[in-house]
């Protein structure tokens, strides 16, 4: 089941840079534009026999994500764009104690994010720029903790939904591409705003603070430095595999100690034919507003999958 599940999951936040397949260039006012976007999908469904010796599993698991980008260079000037949404549902089939089936539906993933990066290169050092920058993420649909009831079947509590908690990151500082497809930002200011929409969640959660969002203050802000850096390289045989690896981190000016807020994101790709690949991606986030007081601060996420996917 265990192998089942995660072979059916694509890689859903892998590429740090979107496929830019398509180039549009205007030599007279020496504008270039590159754009492209894929678009993944994957079904999948185990079942076994009532009777199998390890313990029968049904499961139905469905995983999509669209994956955008355009990019602006002309002159000194640079306009980056990226685009993803992520969203997972993973459907099992379960009894209760009086033996009756019935389907549990939960998501696997469920993300939207949005990145943003004006910049302007340095005459003496062209792999220098002053950058302004604005990155959003939130999730889409609610998100629930379960548990259950007197037969056997999930209770659902709502934990979270659209913009409960979203975040905004505002930043202005320098960027070093330093390679090719390497780089590292330095967010000297940065705005990091984090939002709590649903006031339900306080009583549903019965919990006065929520990621540092105030009951009835709707939105937290604070003040600090943005480390941002990643790459990408391809190796093997013709090329055939690809890593990637990209790391954000936030350490505010006004908290004591200051706690460097971080999330790594890793992905392996090797692709298959034109439209099926192989994905490996880890995602582990350090973020003590996001945890009850006393618990482990770190998440990890893991998956490796198989997707059939589709570029323009």
């Amino acid at each position: 089941m265990l192998f089942a599940a995660l072979l059916s999951l694509v890689s859903l936040f892998d590429d740090e840079n979107p496929p830019l397949k398509n180039i549009k260039q205007d030599s007279i006012k020496e504008k270039v534009w590159e754009y492209g976007a894929e678009f993944k999908l994957n079904f999948s469904l185990a079942n076994s026999s009532p009777n199998w010796s390890s313990g029968n599993s049904n499961n139905i698991t469905v995983t999509g994500l669209v994956n955008a980008g355009a990019n602006l260079k002309w002159k000194r000037l640079s306009w980056d764009n990226k685009f993803k949404v992520n969203l997972g549902l993973v459907s099992n089939r379960q009894e209760d104690i009086r033996g009756d089936l019935y389907w549990s539906n939960r998501k696997n993933i469920d993300n939207l994010f949005i990145d943003s990066k004006l910049g302007l290169d340095f005459e003496e050092y062209p792999t220098l720029s002053l950058y302004g920058g604005l990155n959003f993420q939130t999730q889409l649909l609610p998100g629930y903790s379960y548990s259950k009831d007197s037969i056997g079947r999930d209770l659902a509590k709502m934990t979270t939904s659209f913009l409960s908690q979203g975040q905004t990151q505002f930043a202005l500082g320098t960027e070093n591409k330093f390679l090719k497809n390497y780089f590292v930002r330095l967010g000297y200011i940065t705005l990091k705003q984090t939002y709590v929409i649903n006031q339900e969640l306080y009583d549903l959660r019965n919990e006065a603070v929520i990621a540092r969002v105030e009951r009835g203050a709707y939105i937290d802000n604070e003040f600090g430095i943005q480390v941002q850096m990643g790459g990408s390289q391809s190796f093997g045989p013709k090329k055939m595999f690809n890593a990637k690896l990209n790391y954000l981190g936030f350490l505010p000016y006004q908290t004591a100690p200051a706690i460097l807020d971080s999330r790594v994101d890793f992905s392996l790709t090797t692709q298959i034919n034109k439209y099926l690949s192989l994905n490996y991606t880890l995602i582990a986030i350090f973020d003590k507003d996001l945890v009850k007081p006393g618990t482990n601060a770190w998440q990890n996420s893991w998956v490796f999958g198989i997707a059939y996917g589709y570029f323009i």
